[in-house]
Order: structure tokens, then sequence, then C-alpha cells
């Protein structure tokens, strides 16, 4: 309590993010760091995805509190007998916020460019089980496959037709994400990377871009135009590139922030007794990615040493101290029907063996080597006591954490340009395959330069199975088959961790950690 009654001391010193000519917003949040894109084909952190969800809209969105796909651009949707007809119903009050409509060819437009190699879009494989959409992708952009070779296609009265080669039956809580939005493609072409600039963006969701400042904020104001414009309680909100758990704190503790994510770790027991105090269990995963394209990070049994020298109990509990579970498998726990499967224990000496094994006998002869983390408080602690179990257990007296800004590390996991890095997933839908996707060997969230046929051919085979049980029981061999390779280490299942203003309305807590903006209220001025 001392060191929080500290910090409230000099809390007015650090409200640098203040300095705006804008008076203070509804609603203002710390959004973790700068956002990195706001076009929906191409934003992949969580903080992209707030504002991007804030400004754009798909199909379906998800009930904040169930998790439940709800309509959203789409009034409804129908679906064959066989799982493999989709039909998604545009409402007709659906419009763009220059006044014009959005159309069902909007969104198959929106789709194709989603799905084309020139997009490089991350999250393009999440379509793979569209009709033509694994050739499309993988064709040379100068001479690309018929448009109508994809099974999207605009119907009459603005229906949105999607054939798939196997049945995906999570495919509404799939198109909620944000990388299923419409983009307005006149827009993108007229501006071309300057379309989302506030000047020039043109969005479908319950809030507009107002300004954005870097280094400093985004300003948005509610959408009049949105469909549902009558049900979105907040008039402005800002989001806060405020970068330091500390710095996020004081604005939350002076009353300049309403919401924060991951308070410093050092003082959770001091703010667990306060009301601002939110926790529960995440459908989401901690682990370090391993850069398998050179030595020794391409020798499995390096990779299980490093792996098997980390006491995950001792991380999760006193390190990360947010209710995080040491991992016992990759998959999270919780999901229905799905028993994942299980990941080594910890044990020190097999890991010296199978370093010494691999040529490296007490970490002689290892090279000296990074892990990479995005630069914050929590990330860099547990990095830090990660590095110190090698030292401790495995003799790597040479490894060193590195920290960058978070745009520039994925930039750096993306193009491989690291050793081992510190990393995170949380599922995008309740269901296994959102975070076994993520390893495919065409996935652009992959990042490690693992590839293995026999994985890839599991989650092939996973999409034909008709029968739910069966379709579980053959992406648990696929995560068996990734927890053989190891081109991941898996440290915790995460726990959300949100100081929330008690003048908050709406904050759900849920096992995605969402909170969309548009269902947000506050019920008072600010302090």
């Amino acid at each position: 309590m001392v060191l929080l009654g500290a910090l409230l001391l000099v809390a007015g010193a650090v409200r640098l993010l203040k300095r705006s000519t804008f008076p203070r917003a509804d609603f203002v949040f710390c959004n973790q760091t700068e956002v990195a894109s706001l076009d929906p084909h191409r934003a992949t952190s969580i903080p992209d995805g707030r504002i991007v969800g804030a400004l754009f809209e798909g199909l379906t969105r998800l009930d904040p509190c169930t998790l439940e796909a709800l309509p959203g651009q789409a009034d409804h949707w129908t679906v064959s007998d066989d799982g493999l007809t989709w039909r998604f119903h545009v409402r007709d009050d659906a419009r763009w916020t220059d006044g014009s409509p959005v159309t069902a060819d909007d969104f198959a437009a929106s789709f194709r460019r989603l799905l084309h190699p020139a997009t490089a879009a991350r999250h393009a494989a999440l379509l793979a089980s569209v009709v033509g959409a694994r050739a499309y992708t993988s064709a040379d952009p100068s001479d690309m496959p018929p448009d109508d070779s994809l099974g999207i296609a605009a119907l009459p009265d603005d229906v949105l037709e999607m054939r798939l080669v196997e049945p995906v039956p999570y495919l509404p809580s799939l198109l909620a994400y944000q990388a299923f939005a419409p983009v307005p493609l006149d827009v993108v072409r007229r501006w071309g990377s300057a379309w989302t600039d506030a000047e020039h963006i043109v969005g479908n969701g319950p809030f507009v871009l107002v300004e954005r400042r870097l280094r400093d904020r985004i300003r948005l104001a509610r959408n009049e135009r949105y469909w549902d414009a009558a049900h979105v309680r907040l008039a402005s909100i800002d989001a806060l590139a405020a970068n330091g758990a500390t710095t996020q704190l004081n604005l939350l503790l002076t009353g300049d922030a309403d919401w924060i994510v991951k308070p410093p770790p050092a003082l959770y027991e001091a703010l667990r007794a306060r009301p601002e105090w939110r926790s529960g269990g995440q459908l989401g995963v901690t682990f370090l990615r391993f850069c398998t394209t050179h030595a020794p990070f391409d020798d499995a049994r390096v990779r299980r040493a490093l792996l098997l020298a980390l006491d995950r109990e001792s991380l999760a509990r006193d390190v990360m101290r947010g209710g995080e579970i040491a991992s016992t498998s990759y998959v999270p726990h919780g999901l229905a029907g799905y028993d994942p499967a299980p990941l080594e224990a910890a044990d020190p000496e097999r890991a010296r063996a199978l370093l010494a094994e691999a040529g490296f006998p007490g970490g002689r002869g290892f090279p000296p080597f990074e892990l990479l983390h995005p630069h914050n408080d929590a990330t860099r602690d547990l990095c830090a006591a990660i590095t110190a179990m090698w030292r401790e257990q495995l003799g790597l007296s040479q490894v060193t954490i590195a920290s960058q800004e978070f745009g520039t590390y994925i930039d750096s996991t993306s193009t491989l340009k690291y050793d081992v890095a510190w990393s995170s997933w949380i599922g995008d839908w309740l269901d296994p395959s959102t975070f076994l996707l993520v390893f495919a060997g065409e996935s652009g969230n992959n990042r490690t330069g693992w590839r293995d046929a026999t994985y890839d051919a599991l989650l092939d085979e996973s999409a034909r199975q008709l029968d739910p049980a069966a379709r579980l029981a053959v992406l648990r061999r696929a995560e068996e088959r990734l927890l053989d390779a190891l081109p991941i280490a898996p440290l915790h299942q995460r726990a959300n961790v949100n100081l929330v203003a008690p003048r908050v309305d709406g904050f759900c807590d849920n096992m995605l950690d969402l909170h969309p903006l548009r269902d947000l209220a506050v019920r008072e001025p600010p302090p």
C-alpha cells in the first residue's frame, strides 16, 4: 500500500497526455500502445482491434457478456442443411459514414481484397474454407483466378452468399472478427495508404474518427448514421497511446482515464481491494516463439530444453500474479468438449541432457541470443525471470532481453529477425481452431518459420469432419503434433486484469477479454 500511496502523491506530475485542445471525452481508456493500422485487413494487434472495431462493423458482432454471435451489418442469416452454404442478409439501414448504403457487394469485394495475395493480410487463412480461397490467396498477383472462382457472391436483395468446401459451424462468430469488416474500396483506391487518415476515412461502425495524434490519442465520436446509433451511449471517446503500466495506473487513479489493462503486477495485491479491480479467466495463452529457421533454434532438442528448464508454476504465481495458470497444454482449458493435449512438465535435469545431446553441455558453446518482447513492464519482468532460469538451470550466461515498441516487435517477429520472442494469443472465437490455425504453414500469424505438412493435413482433416466430436479429436492430434515439434513454448493460460472506473456501465468480464466500445456507457461526469 505504501507504493500505491506514493503513486497517488506523484500522479499529477505524469499527466503528460492531457496536453490537448480537446475537452475530456465522455470515456477515456489507455490503449496500451500506438495503433499500427486502422485498415481492418491489415490490423493485427489487440490495440488495433479496439479502434478498428469501433470504426467498422462486420456482418455479425459478439455479445460482450455471453459472446453469442449477434446481428451486425446483417440482420439475419441462414445455413443449408449440409453446413456448406451460408446467406447473410445485409440490413436495409446499413450505411457508410458518408451516407451511402453498405451492400452485399461491399462485403464480397472486401472479402476478395482480404484474400488477394497483394494485400498480404495475416488473417486471410481464416477464410480458407471458402470455395476457391486457397487458390486465390496463393495465386500470382499478375495472374489471378477470376473473382467468380471464389465461393463469395452478392445476390439480389443484398444477400451475401458464402459457399464452403467444409462446414464451419462457428462462422457467425468468426465473421465478427475485425478482419471481416468491409472497407470502402472507392475510398481506398482514391487515397491509397492514406485512406485511413482522419480527413479521408469512411467507416460503417458505431463511431467515427475525429482526430489522431501520434504518441498521444485517438478521438472518436458517435456515428449518427450507424444503424443502431440510438443504443450507442458514448458521444466521445479518447484512446490514449499510453505506454508503461505505471503511467497508465496514474491516469486511472487521477480520473484522467476510465479503463486500463494490466496494471503493474507488483501492485496487484494492493489494487485487488479497490472498486476498479476486475479480473477473471481468459481464453488466451502466453508462450515463447522460437525462430526455427536458424541455429541453434532449428533443433527441436534445444527448443525442448529451453521449455523444460522453466518453472512455469513459479512464473505464473510469483511473476505474473494476476490469476494466470501455468500451462499444461497449448490450447487453454475451458472449451466445451475439447480435452487439450498435455504439455511436458518442467524437468531441468532432462533439459540439461537434451542441451548436451544437441552439442552444448552445461551451456558451453551456445551462441549469445536475445529474448525479444514488446515494451511494457509485465513482459519485461517475465522475460527477466525466464532468462534467469535459463542461466541457472542450463548455464546460458549470454542470453539478454531486448524490448521493442509493439509495431516494431511485430515487424521483427513477422520477418523472423529474432531468436526467441515473448508472444501471446487470445482466442477470437470459442473453438480450439482459433489457436491451432495460428501455426498453419500458410498462416501470417505463425511467425516462427516452422511448417509441417502433417500438422497442416490434420487441420484440413478436422475441417472436413461433420461429426463435432470427431473434429475435436483430430484437432487434438494436431495439438499433439505441435507440442512434439515445439516451435513454441507455452508458459501460462492468461487472465484478464482490468481496472475500470466505477462510473462505467456495460463492461462485462468474458473469456475473450472483449469489451466493444459501442456497449459501454458512463453514469456521471468524470471527477
